[in-house]
């Protein structure tokens, strides 16, 4: 994915209200981190007959450990410490052993792969661990002292369970998986070794472990560190009451953006991107795992990653909803896509719930449906199958298309409907479909996003010249053949529903199906319409209009404004909360919650 840098637009970023205490600590660049954590070691030794700090810095996939450790072997020069670096990352197993042991996790699809759900240590040595707490052991039992001694244990894995209580100061080096990503183009140490990693490993395996490792640390930590680009240092409770500043009020994540093989222009001109990128055929509003939190401290600014924060305070975003229903993630995704300009999307069809339980690990299904946001006279979007469809000539003409290069009229099977700006059509799991040319299309689905099987490409490469995989197996045993012409029309196409309204003012139930667990209104409103969480946290997008501001009349510190596109989300315990039209013309607002 590929994102513009907005730490410098005021749009993007989340500035709660905070003050520190005397004991918050916000450090700012590695000359200042360094100086901070010298003071501390040197607080720590004082009066110890031993003189010594032993530190252990753990940290995420991707982390780029010399940037960490040499500016702090400077600091501690310059403060006149004994030093002695040890590397935690030399317990993993030898790579032979891990790719063994991954194997079945990895396998042979250049897409999907299945979740790994053991921890960090089970990556590691025992053996080695074993020899590194040892060696640690003998460098704190050192006899002769001349002169304050500071160990440094660092990189992923320092903090394991067996090494934990070997430290008197802890500190976790954190990275969004974005910037993971961006650095593992290139480069990668996440086992110990300079490598190369692929994204699906990364996915499946290294953000995995390396999420439920770091979130088992969290209320354990002295400190805190955003390695991602300029380093930011925070103390624990720094962190925790960031945090909680921010899923008390209305919030924004940074947007991620992606070219692709057609349209992208409408994109392109509302964000304002920048004029040599060929298009933006994805904007990733909310897929927040993938995700990060943009905060402005007054001090400086922090880049959260979304599965830090959401661990942290999960409760007061989700509300009511166990941790186990959605496997700790949060559930819905919003993303533009757009085909402006450009060609069809291709002919897709997304898994159920029991396939991708089966067949990947994730804990539930990809349900998605389309809001037109904008859209040219006579677009339509391919959804269903025609009515008498011969399921093997469909599929043996999909099987010539990705195996020869055969082109063929897809509509001779795929059914397609008249999009207009602001209808919404369901595409429940199972379904054909794909947008149209000339569409832009919020899509407003579960956040399980990987799992799109391929059935026609238009025999179309990416950008780079490759053609895009094809996933024809899975796509025929999970197309839900009934889903043709005539039920498709009756039951995937709704109309708006009211379910309230007053002077200036109504709201619209505008997306309900029992395969979906989300359900979705619209908020049209001239000047302003009242609504509340209710314990429900919520996602919206300003569909029509200029700009919108969310205000708590509870606090107006919780409060938020966002422009035509934008998109917030609403945590369960904002409560109530004003929309107020600060545009010109009237607004319509998207809200999708869970049912």
């Amino acid at each position: 994915m590929t994102t513009l840098d907005y730490r410098a637009r005021t749009e993007s970023l989340n500035q709660p209200d905070l003050s520190w205490d005397p004991e918050d600590v916000v450090a700012a660049g590695w000359e200042a981190i360094g100086t901070h954590l010298s003071q501390r070691v040197l607080a720590v030794v004082q009066g110890r007959a031993d003189s010594a700090c032993a530190v252990a810095i753990d940290g995420y996939a991707g982390t780029d450990w010399p940037a960490v450790t040499d500016p702090l072997r400077r600091a501690f020069d310059r403060h006149g410490m004994e030093t002695t670096f040890l590397d935690a990352q030399r317990c993993f197993q030898e790579p032979a052993a891990l790719e063994a042991l991954l194997a079945p996790h990895l396998s042979d699809d250049p897409v999907f792969g299945r979740l790994y759900k053991k921890g960090l240590t089970s990556l590691m040595d025992p053996t080695r661990v074993a020899e590194l707490r040892a060696e640690i052991v003998r460098w704190r039992r050192k006899k002769v002292v001349r002169q304050p001694r500071v160990l440094v244990c660092y990189g992923a894995g320092a903090l394991t369970g067996r090494l934990r209580s070997l430290y008197d100061l802890a500190v976790y080096a954190d990275l969004t998986r974005e910037e993971a990503l961006r650095r593992n183009a290139s480069w990668s140490r996440l086992a110990g070794k300079t490598q190369s990693i692929s994204p699906k490993r990364l996915y499946y395996v290294d953000f995995q472990v390396h999420d439920r490792h770091r979130n088992r640390l969290l209320n354990r930590l002295d400190y805190y560190l955003d390695a991602n680009r300029e380093p930011v240092l925070l103390s624990a409770g720094a962190l925790r009451k960031t945090a909680a500043a921010i899923a008390a009020m209305p919030f924004k994540l940074k947007y991620m953006y992606e070219p692709g093989p057609w349209g992208g222009q409408w994109l392109k001109e509302i964000r304002e991107l920048p004029e040599e990128w060929v298009n933006c055929a994805w904007s990733f509003e909310v897929i927040a795992q993938e995700m990060s939190l943009l905060i402005d401290l007054g001090v400086t600014l922090v880049e959260l990653p979304w599965t830090t924060f959401f661990h942290l305070e999960y409760d007061r975003v989700l509300g009511w909803v166990p941790r186990r229903r959605f496997g700790g993630e949060f559930p819905i995704r919003f993303d533009y896509l757009d085909t402006m300009a450009g060609g069809d999307l291709s002919i897709q069809v997304h898994p159920t719930t029991a396939h991708v339980r089966r067949c990947f690990g994730e804990p539930y299904h990809q349900g998605e449906m389309y809001y037109i946001v904008d859209g040219k006279e006579g677009a339509t979007v391919n959804l269903g199958l025609v009515e008498g469809i011969d399921k093997e000539a469909f599929r043996q003409a999909a099987r010539l298309a990705d195996e020869k290069g055969v082109a063929f009229d897809y509509r001779r099977f795929v059914h397609h409907v008249p999009a207009k700006k602001h209808d919404l059509l369901l595409i429940p799991p199972g379904t054909v479909h794909g947008s149209g040319e000339g569409l832009v299309v919020l899509e407003v689905s579960a956040t399980t996003y990987r799992y799109t099987f391929k059935i026609y490409d238009h025999l179309r490469p990416d950008l780079n010249g490759v053609m895009r995989p094809i996933h024809l197996d899975h796509a025929f045993q999970v197309i839900k053949w009934f889903r043709r012409s005539r039920w498709v029309n009756a039951h995937l196409k709704p109309s708006p529903l009211l379910i309230r309204s007053g002077a200036g003012w109504a709201e619209y139930l505008i997306g309900d199906r029992p395969e979906f667990f989300h359900i979705v209104f619209r908020l049209e409103f001239d000047r302003e319409i009242e609504d509340a969480t209710d314990g429900h946290f919520c996602v919206m997008t300003l569909v029509e209009g200029e700009s919108v501001e969310l205000v708590s009349p509870d606090d107006p510190a919780r409060s938020l404004r966002f422009r035509y596109s934008e998109t917030v989300i609403v945590p369960a315990c904002l409560g109530r909360f004003r929309l107020v039209n600060r545009g010109t013309t009237s607004c319509q607002v998207v809200k999708a919650r869970l049912r």
